[in-house]
């Protein structure tokens, strides 16, 4: 596997038959691609709960600590993907934050995701980011295991775009990904009868 071309960053969309209730219609930002496996994160996953009662019923804060006035608190955590799905990880933009995020793992220019305890307390405290998305867990694939998904068609690599991750409802992320990578709705392709050329 010499010449791999990394995919990473990305995005990877679930393709609409794909097979799998892990990953049906998901959106993955891809934050790692090399010869030893790849590493991401489906964005639009299953809802878990809001966060701010998930961080309350993990006895991560206490049920009468103030939490920063965020909207991040407030909204839903969603399922990151089947691997460790204990696991957190804050997803958030990298503008405007000043301080060294711990753990910190740049996806591109301006994004990037943290799944470090120490990271975790700071925001609790007031400190950056303080908007950002809880996912729980993570989607992960072995040497090789990744490119056979995308050739056999299971996955669509699209570019990285913050403006899909972050703005919007997640509800629809899939179908706006996948427009905006192909330039026309899924539905646009509809097989009917036989095709005759």
């Amino acid at each position: 596997m010499t010449n791999l071309r990394s995919l990473a960053p990305g995005l990877l969309l679930a393709a609409p038959r794909l097979g799998d209730p892990n990953f049906e219609k998901s959106v993955i930002l891809l934050g790692r691609h090399s010869a030893e496996g790849a590493l991401g994160w489906v964005v639009n996953g299953r809802e878990c709960g809001v966060v701010r009662e998930l961080l309350v019923a993990s006895s991560l804060v206490d049920e009468d600590q103030e939490l920063p006035l965020a909207s991040s608190y407030d909204r839903e955590a969603r399922r990151g993907g089947p691997v460790t799905p204990g696991s957190g990880w804050m997803l958030y933009r990298k503008r405007g934050i000043d301080r060294e995020i711990p753990g910190e793992i740049s996806i591109g220019d301006d994004v990037a995701v943290t799944g470090d305890a120490d990271a975790f307390r700071a925001t609790l405290g007031g400190a950056e980011p303080r908007e950002f998305f809880l996912l729980l867990g993570y989607a992960g694939w072995g040497p090789g295991q990744l490119e056979d998904e995308v050739s056999e068609g299971a996955w669509l690599p699209c570019a990285l775009d913050e403006g899909l991750l972050f703005d919007g409802d997640a509800k629809d992320l899939w179908d706006r990904a996948y427009r905006s990578s192909v330039g026309i709705a899924p539905g646009a392709f509809v097989r009917g009868g036989r095709g005759s050329a």
